[in-house]
């Protein structure tokens, strides 16, 4: 089972196939680097330096723990008759079944003098504005 998208969803999406009783593998693809993370605590107490990012991972229950995460290569291409993926490195995935769990985009704003130079998404984002403002 592939589950594209390594954030909130696709982590309860692992959870949920295992509590519906799916034993084959599972494969979760995300392209951030990072295993599944709370988002709320980037733009709150990280960028107040109130937490550390490191502990906002998520916990993942024991029935996932044998789940493969495969980080750091969003998927580009998603070929529903072969049944195969496509990673921004070159690499294909085959699959028996497909979740998209896919998340969401900050969206920008217009604004007077164009969008605002810093969105708070994902922890690099969060570690960007904590820079620029202590610059």
């Amino acid at each position: 089972m592939a589950v594209v998208g390594a954030s909130l969803g696709g982590l309860r999406a692992a959870e949920q196939l295992r509590a519906a009783g799916w034993h084959g593998a599972i494969t979760v693809f995300g392209d951030e680097p990072h295993l599944p993370y709370n988002r709320p605590p980037l733009s709150k107490a990280v960028l107040a330096g109130h937490a550390l990012a490191a502990g906002t991972e998520l916990r993942r229950r024991p029935s996932v723990e044998d789940v493969e995460w495969r980080l750091g290569s969003a998927v580009t291409a998603a070929d529903l008759t072969a049944r195969t993926l496509t990673l921004t490195d070159g690499s294909v995935h085959m699959y028996e079944g497909l979740v998209a769990a896919t998340g969401v985009r900050p969206r920008r704003l217009p604004m007077p003098g164009g969008p605002p130079r810093h969105v708070v998404r994902t922890l690099e984002d969060s570690t960007a504005l904590a820079a620029g403002l202590a610059a």
